[in-house]
């Protein structure tokens, strides 16, 4: 089986995985196909524009402080092309897993000739700091709620998971040995491994990735890159709680039950599903369940609001795919 057939089975069976979840909370809850269209229509849909609109404040605070990080690297993209870059980073996330990064990047590089290397070195900085801001802003919550998150864990199947890897101390030993044999042959060969002809490219791009991951620790706008990324995340919040107002169930919901859902379901979106369908899903029925909404209410609210977050980042991803080439018709492209 060649790399290509591998890439596309590994995606239909992570597409197919989301799609066994999100029949697993329909088939665990009382939803009929008329029960989940009265709640559709029943929605106020005003929200969910009023949520696109912090959704893209939100996106283009982000364009900023990436560009930020290329500045540190000594290049200086056109804004409006960063900004397209990262509406067709989400767009394509969609349609590929993981793909994102890679089509912001390649995006960039034929507007902006910017090397591809030194790109992604940028969004490793950028990405390492939202995952650490994630797990802190799950730190906070988890002491300020202890009880709420201890009871998401307990009705999960992670309990019992753990507890079956534990007892198996043979397994767990096995695997440790193997990764420090791994691991430890890895160092000791790297030298002989990249001067091997494939490995120097490859050798190459990860200098070329080092370097720009040093640049981008003595970027000197390291205020403002701290304000946009309070800014995104804000608006990613905002853009998740303004949501509940748009169902009657749900719309009493607090912030502090808003930012718990929205955390649950951005470990949602780790997984390497399709734009986190099904997984996402999954997660803020959890949540929600727990935050005492019926399992009926919470599937339709995290459905719909699903598919229309969904379908509103797929347009603007499109979109500025399309008008890319309009904005740069007289500038020379790199291929």
């Amino acid at each position: 089986m060649n790399k290509k057939a591998v890439k596309y089975f590994k995606q239909v069976i992570f597409l197919a995985i989301g799609i066994a979840l999100i029949w697993f909370t329909f088939s665990n809850s009382n939803i009929t196909f008329d029960k989940f269209w009265e709640g559709a229509k029943s929605m106020n849909y005003w929200y969910f524009g009023i949520s696109a609109v912090f959704a893209m404040l939100s996106h283009y605070s982000r364009a900023l402080r990436w560009k930020l990080l290329i500045n540190s690297t000594g290049y200086d993209p056109k804004t409006k092309n960063v900004f397209a870059s990262v509406l067709f980073m989400y767009a394509s996330n969609i349609a590929f897993p993981r793909s994102g990064e890679i089509a912001r990047c390649g995006t960039l590089y034929k507007y902006e000739s910017i090397p591809i290397p030194q790109l992604l070195g940028t969004v490793f900085i950028e990405r390492t700091f939202d995952l650490l801001t994630l797990f802190f802003f799950t730190g906070l919550l988890i002491f300020l709620q202890f009880e709420l998150f201890s009871n998401l864990y307990l009705e999960s199947t992670l309990p019992n998971l753990v507890a079956g890897i534990l007892k198996n101390k043979i397994l767990v030993s096995v695997i440790i040995l193997a990764l420090i044999v791994l691991f430890g042959t890895l160092f000791f060969l790297r030298k002989k491994i990249f001067s091997l002809g494939p490995m120097k490219k490859v050798g190459k791009l990860l200098s070329e990735f080092k370097k720009s991951i040093f640049d981008v620790l003595k970027m000197k706008k390291k205020i403002s890159f701290l304000i946009h990324t309070a800014i995104i995340w804000i608006g990613y919040v905002a853009m998740f709680y303004i949501c509940f107002f748009a169902f009657e169930p749900t719309s009493n919901l607090n912030l502090a039950a808003g930012l718990t859902a929205f955390i649950a379901g951005s470990f949602g979106m780790i997984a390497p599903v399709q734009g986190g369908a099904g997984t996402w899903q999954f997660m803020v029925i959890l949540a929600l369940t727990t935050l005492n909404i019926t399992q009926d209410d919470a599937v339709i609210w995290a459905n719909v609001a699903f598919g229309v977050m969904t379908i509103t980042i797929a347009a603007a991803g499109i979109i500025s795919f399309a008008v890319l080439p309009i904005m740069n018709k007289n500038q020379k492209l790199s291929y």
